[in-house]
């Protein structure tokens, strides 16, 4: 971060993780910076793409080090391997956007979470909420547990857990280095986004089959990322507009994309398949075996107070929409 003498503006330095002309993540890059640097007194960012500043993998370590000042980014995307955090980008067998983002803003979550980043050093706040994601791309059919014993997945979030525990290999992999990846052999599977996003990828063209359902990212939430110290230098005034600008930029950009995926879905549907119950159940297993791991009780009680939030939200609606 640097400070203008003479206007006493002060300027962060804002990072993609994801490409700049990425469906969705890209336009929400860019809006944000355009809003916040016209309508911000006395403060800019100064924004760049994927590895503008520093390597995507180094982005919490470099805006710990100040080698950057905040990012748009998933939790624990990088260095910081931290189970708490990624319940609050994606649960596994997690909880529909709705439910999820009001638990986030209503209900605590994001006063939790930030109770977590202090520790760290670290602010977030929600910057993004994707619909449904891919259940994941490949080469084969998947019809067995057995199946994944030979996988090579690119995979974010909480269920590399899973796709270890069934004997598969989970690789972390920015979204710029996933096709360098395949192309190398280096993974034979790929977990990314939205269908839109994957496509935007080339995953259709380098993989066969796509899966359903969502097992690994039902709903997704991506951050703004800031440096602490940092964010609390700013005046209550200027964090308050930045914390509108992300709230209303996130549910603008969801409506959009939520419209569009049914393009895709019909462009790629000769190559979508469906999981089968007993690969689903085997997923779901590994995942409830995980989280009953002593080292995971914090982790394991977050997620049954979302989830339970989660069925108290639509307890009504279920209600009062029984049998139309």
């Amino acid at each position: 971060m640097k400070k203008c003498k003479k206007c006493c503006t002060k300027y962060f330095k804002f990072q993609s993780s994801y490409g700049l002309q990425t469906p969705i993540l890209g336009k929400i890059f860019t809006e944000l910076t355009r809003k916040i640097n016209s309508e911000a007194d006395n403060f800019k960012l100064c924004s760049r793409g994927p590895d503008g500043y520093v390597p995507v993998v180094e982005t919490e370590k470099a805006i710990l080090n100040g080698k950057l000042d905040c990012a748009f980014t998933g939790l624990s995307y990088s260095f910081i391997q931290n189970s708490f955090y990624e319940l609050y980008t994606s649960l596994p067998f997690g909880i529909d956007s709705d439910a999820y983002i009001t638990y986030l803003f209503e209900k605590g979550g994001i006063e939790s979470l930030n109770a977590e980043g202090k520790k760290d050093g670290l602010f977030f706040y929600p910057i993004a909420l994707l619909p449904p994601e891919t259940g994941g791309w490949f080469n084969k059919e998947i019809t067995q547990p057995e199946d994944f014993q030979d996988v090579k997945m690119r995979i974010y979030g909480l269920g590399r857990n899973i796709i270890e525990g069934l004997g598969g290999q989970a690789v972390f992999l920015p979204q710029n280095q996933i096709i360098p990846a395949v192309q190398k052999g280096i993974i034979n599977s790929v977990e990314f986004s939205t269908i839109e996003i994957d496509e935007s990828v080339e995953l259709p063209k380098y993989f066969k089959y796509w899966y359903s359902p969502s097992w690994n990212q039902l709903s997704t939430v991506l951050y703004f990322v800031c440096n602490l110290k940092k964010w609390n230098s700013l005046p209550d005034k200027t964090k308050n507009l930045i914390k509108l600008i992300l709230k209303e930029n996130m549910y603008s950009n969801y409506l959009s994309s939520n419209a569009n995926q049914i393009i895709y879905l019909n462009i790629y549907k000769s190559q979508l398949r469906e999981f089968p119950d007993n690969v689903l159940n085997a997923m779901r297993d590994t995942w409830l075996t995980w989280l009953q791991k002593p080292e995971n009780k914090r982790t394991k009680e977050e997620y049954e107070k979302i989830k339970l939030y989660s069925e108290q939200f639509y307890a009504y609606d279920n209600i009062m929409k029984k049998n139309i």
